[in-house]
């Protein structure tokens, strides 16, 4: 009967070999909160202005920097500085 291997200090300095080169690690995908998931399916038919996108949700500007973090690129279309509208496009 063999004991059970517990690590030593010269497994500590030498960790298991590296995976193959071949070996692929999935990369995680972001989940989206419904808002932001609702941000984009309305950005996905076009511009929205922003009295459009905060019917869904108030602080509309945090769900568009979450999309922005999770890879999509949201740009602003137009801004009117007098009437405070501002249109957010989505982008390729």
């Amino acid at each position: 009967m063999s004991s059970p291997q517990y690590p030593t200090l010269f497994d500590r300095h030498n960790p298991d070999p590296a995976p193959p080169a071949h070996a692929v690690v999935p990369i995680e995908r972001v989940r989206l909160s419904a808002q932001c998931r609702a941000i984009l399916d309305r950005l996905q038919r076009g511009p929205a202005s922003n009295h459009e996108l905060v019917t869904i949700a108030l602080k509309y500007t945090g769900r568009l920097s979450d999309l922005r973090a999770a890879g999509y690129t949201v740009t602003v279309q137009s801004r009117d500085y007098v009437t405070g509208r501002v249109v957010y496009q989505l982008t390729p």
